[in-house]
């Protein structure tokens, strides 16, 4: 085979440095709200040099016709097309807010054929320029969080206050769940580095150690509290990885060094939850915010008062209402099992039918309930299938091969799954940086399986 001359070469290298380029300004500003045209142009522009960057296609076809993810996909994809024509209450609404899922089934063979490419790089160099360029664009929006927050304000107010201001690059919510995913590539960079001697990235380990440290201490300063389990719950699967990888004659002392990372989170939590007066009274609002029938509150929030606790005093805003939103997304589901209609809003649709046009709650703040209630059981259960298989295909990956891209694809679908549980993050620019970050790592850890068959 000839060598490329060195034009050639060149620009082989632009097209290379372009695309990792535009693919990490795209994962920045995804979150950054009032972009929506630049992430549009953004995502055009990977497109086209999707193509310039020579997948192999036969290997991208032969990963888009893994059965296992594609069949759950498509059968949802017919799902919410026939909920759309048959079933939807307001038709043309649900086709016009399903843009949104017909737009994200193909930034998801996106990530597939950017994973395949450059053609002419090796594997191990597309995983660590695809995995790094996603790491940076999330270390810096978090970063950039914290920077922006308000620290001018009058020197009385906490620093918990502080952090729990909007900035002008979005909601902490939203910093929160792309924490919780830069925290999940991480780790399993560092598992399979230990597993193979050989992660997703390059360069020292001390530095990917501390990233991690900075990208955990970075989601626990995001002061949203629903991000405190799904960290725990992605080290837990993170040390199992380890423990399980280890010699006999060391496990002891992985072990230990699993006890020590658990002590450093969890004092990481302590200070979270010192530092978020919130805490004091969440297991009060809870309680109220379980009485859904007495309590009105979570379907007006804006003109209805908030319900006092026991003291006298208001129940905290955000444990009373997810908790009352909650069990109203589940009473809701029973009594709309095929669903209102496909909707970022489709709860308050089906409460304005049940309790009155007053209501102006919109979504619950739990994705996947929120999804279930717009296009019924059949499709929430299709879209936790469409979960399982990408978790499944990289689970496969990791105890077959120790492969680090596995790893990744497991944890970050964990990440985004169960965070989808407690979070409305299954729509809009959420789900479309889901789908093109799950393509991307099962395109990454699929090459790696058709290299090595």
């Amino acid at each position: 085979m000839m060598a490329p001359d060195a034009s050639a070469s060149t620009m082989q290298r632009f097209i290379e440095t372009t695309s990792l380029a535009a693919f990490a300004a795209l994962l920045f500003l995804w979150s950054v709200p009032d972009v929506i045209a630049a992430r549009n142009a953004l995502l055009a522009l990977l497109l086209v040099l999707a193509l310039l960057l020579k997948p192999d296609f036969s290997k991208l076809t032969a990963c888009l016709r893994q059965r296992s993810v594609v069949i759950p996909l498509l059968a949802l994809t017919a799902w919410v097309a026939l909920h759309c024509a048959v079933l939807a209450w307001n038709p043309g609404r649900a086709w016009h807010e399903a843009a949104q899922w017909f737009k994200a089934v193909p930034i998801f063979a996106l990530g597939v054929a950017l994973g395949q490419g450059p053609g002419w790089r090796p594997q191990p160099n597309r995983v660590a320029a695809w995995v790094g360029a996603t790491v940076v664009a999330y270390l810096m929006y978090l970063i950039f969080q914290v920077i922006y927050k308000p620290w001018d304000l009058p020197a009385p107010a906490p620093a918990g206050q502080i952090l729990l201001q909007t900035t002008r690059i979005g909601s902490r919510d939203l910093a929160s769940y792309l924490g919780t995913a830069l925290v999940a590539l991480q780790l399993a960079d560092l598992v399979a580095y230990s597993a193979r001697g050989r992660g997703l990235l390059n360069g020292p380990v001390w530095l990917r150690e501390l990233a991690l440290i900075a990208a955990t201490a970075l989601t626990v300063a995001t002061m949203t509290r629903n991000a405190l389990p799904i960290l725990l719950l992605l080290g837990a699967i993170a040390a199992s990885a380890f423990i399980a990888t280890r010699p006999r004659q060391t496990r002891l002392r992985a072990i230990a060094l699993v006890a020590v990372a658990a002590v450093l989170l969890a004092s990481g939590i302590a200070i979270n939850v010192k530092h978020d007066a919130r805490w004091a009274r969440f297991a009060s609002s809870v309680a109220i915010g379980l009485d859904i029938e007495h309590q009105k509150a979570w379907l007006a929030q804006e003109q209805t008062p908030l319900p006092l606790d026991a003291q006298g005093l208001p129940v905290d805003d955000s444990a009373y209402m997810r908790t009352a939103w909650m069990k109203g997304l589940l009473t809701e589901i029973a009594r709309h099992p095929l669903g209102v209609g496909y909707d970022r809003n489709a709860f308050g649709n089906a409460l304005r039918a049940d309790y009155g046009k007053w209501v102006t709650t919109g979504h619950g703040h739990a994705g996947v309930f929120d999804f279930t209630v717009g296009v019924g059981i059949p499709g929430g259960l299709l879209l936790l299938a469409f979960f399982v298989a990408l978790a499944a295909a990289g689970l496969r990956r990791w105890r077959d091969e120790r492969d680090a891209a596995g790893l990744a694809l497991l944890l970050f679908v964990v990440s985004y799954a169960s965070r989808a549980f407690i979070d409305g993050i299954v729509r809009d620019h959420m789900l479309e940086q889901f789908m093109l970050i799950a393509g991307l790592l099962l395109a990454l850890a699929h090459t790696n399986k058709a290299q090595q068959a």
